[in-house]
């Protein structure tokens, strides 16, 4: 029985940190200082895509027996070949992994470093190119042993980065730099949990399942009963995590908010919000916080999409050759800042998160659900998120938000809520003479 906790709490230490990483840090103090006052309607926002939505992702996939594919092909195996594919190019090479890299450099180097030295062939200094190189050639080497990676990461990352940033928050909490403002949002609730689209987590939940799933049969446990139940335990010790510092990171945020006006960048924010409270040593420990955080997520995500792609090419290529690859296209990215990467993903998140927490509901809580069902929710939901994230097209903005105001749920962001049921419904009754998911 020991040795079987000891086993829950090292995957669940290893669930924890590779879900956590750079947009895990930045985002919560900036969510705090946004919405001021109303920190805790932020939080419980933030928490059910940040925390919630992964962890229901990790169990609806865990119930599609640890495959993606399956989790997605209830609606249609080519549906589920094209969305895949995009969630693993956003959670991989072209959003989550560079941001990583840019994420460890602006919060856990730029600080203490004086001016940089920009390149004569990219204008990048060539601080950032270093930081990046040594950075992925760490997370090469970890990719490289995949079946020694959820126990590297459990014992010897995860300690290190709750140990840094529990002393943070404790501090924060105990000497708080200041008081809560009026909010700078009209909705907190619905700021934060669009704000949480930018953790991906939701989007790396069913990434990870299979490394997680694996473990616990690694385990002898199997894909059973047993197995289930084991990935429920892991899941609820990776939540009490997330509970503490997203909670922890917000409220420090929140007390922080009338020293900001929101305009700084998330990741000045986060070091200047860290420096007023912990002084030199809280800025080390962020530091080093960051760094592990980082690395720990690089690790986790290298390994889950190189796994995929390896099986969506049918071994064409090779898990070491796209490991290499996505390592290499991630630094070149990395380079360009965590502002220009964050821009770059808006639009797509938008679109692919409504989805996505469909697809989770659905598959959790499938009591024979019709294939016209998922399709009709899903399309109602890809309707809206393709909307919402044109609102971050500056040429076509303005009229996609007045279209938005006229959907219920719209101008708070959740008019997808409203056409998936409707999509759903109808699809089902269409469904009726179609097959079961």
């Amino acid at each position: 029985m020991q040795s079987k906790n000891k086993e829950i709490l090292v995957m669940g230490f290893a669930l924890f940190a590779m879900f956590f990483g750079a947009g895990n840090v930045i985002f919560p103090p900036y969510i705090g200082i946004m919405t001021g006052s109303d920190w805790f309607k932020a939080l419980l926002g933030f928490t059910i895509t940040g925390m919630g939505m992964p962890l229901l992702g990790l169990l609806a996939t865990f119930r599609a027996g640890g495959d993606v594919d399956r989790f997605a092909g209830k609606v249609s195996l080519s549906f589920a070949k094209v969305f895949n594919f995009a969630i693993l190019l956003c959670i991989g090479p072209m959003f989550a992994i560079p941001r990583t890299a840019a994420t460890t450099f602006e919060v856990g180097i730029l600080p203490f470093l004086g001016s940089l030295h920009a390149s004569p062939i990219m204008g990048i200094s060539w601080e950032a190119i270093a930081v990046s190189a040594i950075f992925f050639a760490i997370t090469l080497y970890f990719s490289l042993n995949p079946s020694k990676i959820v126990d590297q990461i459990g014992k010897y990352f995860t300690p290190v980065l709750i140990v840094m940033l529990g002393f943070v928050i404790i501090k924060g909490i105990l000497v708080p730099v200041g008081q809560p403002v009026d909010p700078r949002v009209p909705n907190s609730f619905a700021m934060s949990f669009t704000e949480g689209y930018q953790t991906m987590d939701a989007l790396a939940s069913m990434a990870f399942a299979a490394i997680i799933m694996a473990n616990i049969m690694s385990r002898g446990h199997g894909n059973t009963g047993e197995g289930m139940a084991m990935a429920v335990k892991v899941a609820i010790v990776a939540m009490l995590g997330f509970l503490f510092v997203y909670g922890g990171l917000i409220y420090l945020g929140a007390t922080g908010s009338g020293f900001f006006q929101g305009t700084e960048g998330h990741t000045k924010i986060t070091v200047e919000l860290i420096g007023r409270i912990g002084g030199s040593f809280g800025r080390y420990a962020l530091s080093i916080s960051i760094i592990f955080a980082c690395l720990t997520t690089s690790i986790g995500l290298t390994t889950a999409v190189s796994e995929y792609f390896e099986k969506l090419m049918n071994k064409k290529v090779m898990y070491k050759a796209l490991v290499w690859i996505i390592v290499l296209v991630s630094a070149v990215l990395s380079v360009y800042g965590v502002n220009y990467i964050i821009s770059l993903s808006v639009p797509v998140l938008y679109a692919l998160y409504p989805v996505a927490i469909v697809l989770i509901l659905l598959n959790l809580f499938d009591f024979g659900f019709s294939t016209g069902l998922y399709r009709g929710a899903v399309a109602g939901a890809f309707l809206m998120g393709i909307l919402y994230g044109l609102q971050h097209v500056s040429a076509v903005a303005d009229r996609v938000k007045d279209m938005l105001v006229s959907i219920p749920l719209g101008p708070d962001g959740f008019a997808w809520i409203f056409t998936a049921l409707i999509g759903g419904i109808v699809g089902g009754i269409v469904g009726r003479w179609m097959p079961k998911a």
